[in-house]
């Protein structure tokens, strides 16, 4: 993997799927770890992944669960039917950091990857967290999951 195709200081989303088939975004903060694997595909590349879930349909409501800056654009990607995890991290001092990413918004009517497009399809197929099911999961720490690199 070279380091730097991580893109850097840019908040953006990958996708993936649980073991239900349910989406989730996840929003790096520009620092988070993100799945090796998404950084490595040629298309779509992570930087365009959140266009192309915001060219999606509104399917669902969406319901906020925590206190986040620019509540509009976690929303927006929960009333695709994903659910939405957030690096709170990036707003906390090194003691009170949790490592993970956390719920930070849900869909009320869950889409799932065979919903999708056939680009974002791939990318969720290639980013399955098994085991895992967003609806009951607040915090995942995508490390545990799959190789993973990290912003600096």
């Amino acid at each position: 993997m070279n380091p730097d195709k991580y893109p850097h200081q840019i908040d953006c989303v990958w996708l993936a799927s649980d073991n239900e088939g349910f989406l989730a975004a996840f929003v790096s903060a520009g620092i988070a770890p993100i799945p090796t694997v998404a950084l490595e595909m040629l298309a779509p590349q992570v930087e365009d992944i959140e266009g192309l879930v915001h060219a999606l349909a509104r399917t669902s409501t969406a319901r906020l669960l925590a206190s986040v800056k620019r509540p509009d654009s976690f929303r927006q990607l929960a009333e695709r039917g994903l659910f939405v995890y957030d690096w709170q991290d990036i707003h906390r001092n090194r003691r009170d950091e949790i490592g993970a990413y956390e719920l930070v918004a849900e869909p009320m009517t869950p889409l799932r990857a065979d919903a999708l497009p056939a680009t974002l399809s791939a990318v969720a197929a290639a980013l399955q967290f098994d085991g895992v099911r967003f609806a009951e999961q607040p915090q995942l720490d995508a490390r545990q999951q799959m190789a993973c690199t990290a912003g600096r």
